[in-house]
């Protein structure tokens, strides 16, 4: 049976109607700060005890800070341009939470497929983590990433006084690869498509990455 041209002129009005529809509600979510439900089965892959994690000015490790009301994830690429850009926001609300019960949490997650510098920098942020200064190894590679070659990320232990030897011997083992394969891991199982990519109490933050609202996000949860 042939179609009309006035039936396919109407099918395609009433696709492309669809379409702009579910579009305009994707962009309304991120941008009204609509948030998603991680699956319940999920949620304990979010945060392992041994992730690096800062709470009142104070680094540490997750299991230290199992008390505080909020935990606020972050998946990040060292190489990621938009996690890179973040960081100073995330500067800001940390020093704001400062003496409230708020813990910030960093999950690997390189984008091995378009940065290749990624994975080998997230396995030598752990190994400044195992050495004590994994958030100052952390914001040096943010603030330096154009520049994240083998010899980059050794300088830049020698800088924070780290033991150089011990360092290295823990990139050329490869000690951290597979804590970096767990964490991308846990972040495919909790929904993570791109970096970066925020969790609120186990709540996928879908606002906008600023101060304001990534503060109103941690607010209502202290207020719950």
């Amino acid at each position: 049976m042939e179609i009309s041209n006035e039936t396919k002129v109407l099918a395609g009005v009433l696709l492309l109607t669809v379409v702009i529809i579910i579009v305009g509600a994707m962009v309304a979510g991120r941008d009204g700060g609509g948030q998603v439900e991680v699956p319940v089965v999920s949620v304990e892959r979010l945060v392992r005890d041994d992730d690096p994690a800062y709470a009142n000015a104070t680094a540490g490790t997750a299991g230290d800070f199992s008390e505080h009301a909020v935990t606020v994830v972050e998946f990040g690429d060292f190489q990621c341009p938009a996690c890179g850009a973040l960081q100073p926001v995330l500067g800001q609300v940390k020093e704001q939470n400062v003496g409230e019960s708020v813990r910030f949490v960093f999950r690997q997650f390189p984008l091995n497929s378009i940065h290749d510098k990624a994975q080998l920098a997230a396995e030598a942020s752990l190994a400044a983590q195992e050495q004590g200064k994994f958030w100052e190894y952390h914001d040096t590679l943010y603030e330096n990433q154009s520049e994240l070659t083998r010899a980059d990320l050794e300088r830049y232990a020698g800088l924070l006084d780290l033991d150089v030897v011990k360092f290295a011997a823990a990139l050329d083992d490869s000690k951290y690869t597979e804590a970096v394969i767990q964490d991308v891991a846990d972040g495919n199982a909790v929904g993570v498509r791109a970096t970066p990519s925020i969790y609120i109490n186990g709540v996928l933050f879908t606002g906008r990455y600023s101060v304001d609202s990534l503060q109103v996000a941690i607010n209502d949860e202290l207020l719950k």
